[in-house]
């Protein structure tokens, strides 16, 4: 079990043969590559892995071998110390000296990046912007050492060409992921460095407008509801929001999360319906990994929740082909009639197919109600917040934000005053946003259309 370099046993017509690098470890399946040296069987020392000094070019040689042979043994510490699985290991040991196929954007998406990002959709928009890199340089595939910081100029050149500076930021939030990843693991040898002029074109001003739905828009946009979809929209963003910034996957599989909202108020099973006792779900955001605990027991969490149930039953339990006259079997597919299949939906929110038909809908809908989309709702949440005055800390903590200040500044038995601070904090957002007011003109609004029974 290890790594080093190893001379063939095989030699050309001239004598000659290759060196290689060889990696072993228990089950895992060996790493083995060319170096591209060769060398006469009668010139390797085998204990030194170095050449001759009397073999031409035998100070060049011995120079790259030496260079190969302290980066090997470098990735092989971090394999052992549990910083690189084996597949990392493998491609930061050919990250330099190995087989120039092997050490390319595509094997470092289908490799270290996947391993990653195992939810489909994360993983997707990698693939996503990998073929848009390969499209806009015109090859199949590229070397991780041509992805430097001047190439990446050249593709902005041509994306701001055609492409939004939304669609270029996101393109470049995703390549300086997977720069900065092969430059830790040893595999390039630069750092990803973003160019001011990359997101911005002439003339733009560097203050950042976020796009935010005020509560008299929302309020607005209500009266333009024409069906039940529109309805849905609404009633989606505005549960987004009371929820401190969910996303529509969020939504889906909140019914997953680790929660208190069904237990008793009492030892026999006894629930009132006056309860004092406080409901939370638990909720770990994706891209922080900061755990957010959400009262759910706040007006009108639980009524929108039961509203919104109540439409999908009528838009995917119920939903009848008029062709046919037979039930649409999609939307059954995807209706929940019980909470614990899910609150809204249920279906695997890694079938990325299933969830873009499920929202795409929504998501128009929204868009033409208020020229928002639902993300909006997260930022909507945080710019009342910020108008509120509540404290970053507590801010940070309302929409799970990394914040190591907050765990240096508290300790373990100060959590307890610091979540009811948070709790203050939400209710307050959602009494500023008159969300109640919105709840009851979107009830009213429910009542009269000539869809919604």
């Amino acid at each position: 079990m290890g790594v080093g370099i190893f001379l063939r046993a095989n030699t050309n017509k001239q004598g000659y043969s290759s060196l290689f690098v060889k990696a072993i470890s228990g089950k895992n399946k060996p790493v083995k590559f060319g170096i591209g040296i060769k060398v006469k069987p009668v010139d390797w020392n085998k204990k030194t892995s170095r050449i001759r000094g009397s073999v031409d070019n035998a100070i060049i040689l011995n120079r790259e071998l030496e260079k190969i042979h302290n980066k090997i043994n470098n990735a092989w510490l971090n394999f052992e110390a549990g910083s690189y699985s084996w597949d990392e290991l493998a491609a930061a040991l050919k990250g330099e000296g190995g087989d120039a196929k092997s050490n390319t954007l595509k094997t470092f998406l289908d490799t270290i990046i996947k391993r990653r990002y195992k939810n489909k959709s994360s993983f997707d928009s990698y693939v996503g912007v990998v073929n848009a890199i390969l499209k806009e340089a015109g090859v199949d595939d590229l070397p991780l050492k041509d992805l430097t910081n001047s190439f990446i100029d050249e593709l902005v050149l041509g994306w701001k060409q055609r492409l939004s500076i939304n669609s270029i930021r996101s393109y470049l939030n995703h390549i300086s992921t997977i720069k900065n990843l092969a430059y830790e693991k040893g595999i390039t040898g630069e750092k990803f460095e973003r160019k001011s002029g990359w997101t911005k074109t002439r003339g733009e001003s560097s203050i950042k407008i976020i796009p935010t739905l005020k509560s008299e828009e929302f309020e607005a946009a209500i009266k333009r509801v024409e069906d039940i979809y529109d309805l849905q929209a609404l009633y989606f963003f505005l549960m987004m929001f009371c929820m401190r910034g969910f996303y529509q996957a969020d939504l889906v599989t909140m019914h997953l999360y680790e929660t208190n909202v069904n237990e008793p108020d009492e030892p026999d099973g006894t629930i009132y319906l006056d309860s004092k006792k406080r409901r939370y779900i638990r909720h770990q955001r994706s891209k922080s990994g900061e755990l957010m605990e959400i009262r759910m027991d706040i007006e009108p969490i639980f009524s929108l929740i039961y509203d919104i149930r109540h439409t999908i039953q009528i838009t995917h339990a119920n939903k009848i082909n008029k062709r046919t006259g037979e039930p649409f079997k999609k939307g059954a597919d995807v209706y929940s009639p019980n909470e614990l299949e899910g609150w809204f939906f249920k279906y695997d929110i890694n079938n990325t197919t299933v969830h873009k038909n499920v929202w795409d809908v929504y998501q128009k809908k929204i868009k033409r109600l208020t020229n928002r989309r639902f993300k909006d709702a997260r930022k909507t949440f945080e710019s009342y917040a910020l108008k509120l005055e509540i404290s970053q800390d507590i801010r940070y903590k309302l929409t799970g934000h990394a914040n190591q200040t907050i765990k240096a500044h508290y300790q373990d038995w100060e959590w307890d005053k610091l979540k009811d601070q948070v709790d203050k904090a939400h209710l307050k957002v959602l009494k500023d946003y008159r969300v109640k007011k919105l709840m009851m003109l979107l009830e009213d609004k429910g009542s009269k259309l000539t869809t919604y029974v």
